[in-house]
């Protein structure tokens, strides 16, 4: 896993990321979910907010700054949120000043990394927001991929981690306030006609007991 890998495969993917990804009933199902957590956490909220690895913009109408590695992503944002700033950046080297944000967000972007490097960008973001702002991220839920024997290989997603270990690797800059679970259910096991149904179900299930052991963990962390 390199960043060059990683920015080649996004710059590469950037024109039909949206269309390939989420016009279709796999990639509403996850979203429907991911933005029911986002306007929860920040649709009362004001101030500048940092979406990291923005993409395309899934979630810039939820921020006022984006910031990307892909260029060629950026460009596609740019295209259809003029009034976004928006930026090609390095999440571990993040060209803002201290405490510059309340909260930010950074959706499919630590599943792609190693602990060494989210640790770096915990600690990025940790600089760049104010005391008791929000950082909102995603990752593969480890004790899911355990229970179900799911190896992953190669950097693409491969990263998981626990409630537990997360903790562990935030260390004291922050706080987990909660976590909720995304994708409970297998969806490509789901007939793609019944998928639209699933989604309330599974979304009840992800604030449960047992959410664990959802596909992806979504954690609220509190800067300290």
């Amino acid at each position: 896993m390199s960043k060059q890998e990683i920015t080649a495969y996004y710059n590469q993917l950037a024109q039909e990321y949206d269309s390939d990804r989420f016009s279709n009933t796999y990639g509403a199902y996850i979203h429907t979910q991911e933005i029911q957590v986002v306007q929860s956490a920040l649709s009362s909220t004001s101030g500048p907010i940092l979406d990291l690895a923005c993409g395309t913009g899934r979630f810039l109408p939820y921020a006022t700054h984006g910031a990307d590695i892909s260029e060629n992503m950026i460009e596609v944002a740019r295209s259809k949120f003029p009034d976004k700033e928006l930026q090609t950046a390095d999440a571990e080297n993040l060209p803002f000043e201290d405490q510059s944000f309340e909260h930010a967000l950074a959706f499919h972007l630590f599943m792609h990394l190693d602990t060494p490097t989210c640790s770096n960008i915990l600690n990025e973001v940790a600089r760049i927001i104010k005391p008791g702002g929000q950082f909102i991220v995603d990752i593969p839920s480890g004790p899911r991929r355990n229970l179900v024997g799911n190896d992953q290989t190669g950097w693409h997603g491969a990263y998981q981690i626990s409630p537990k270990e997360l903790k562990a690797l935030t260390g004291p800059s922050w706080k987990l306030r909660k976590y909720r679970g995304i994708a409970f259910f297998p969806i490509h096991r789901i007939p793609k006609r019944l998928r639209a149904t699933f989604i309330w179900i599974d979304s009840l299930l992800g604030k449960s007991p047992l959410r664990v052991y959802s596909s992806h963990l979504i954690f609220i962390l509190e800067r300290q």
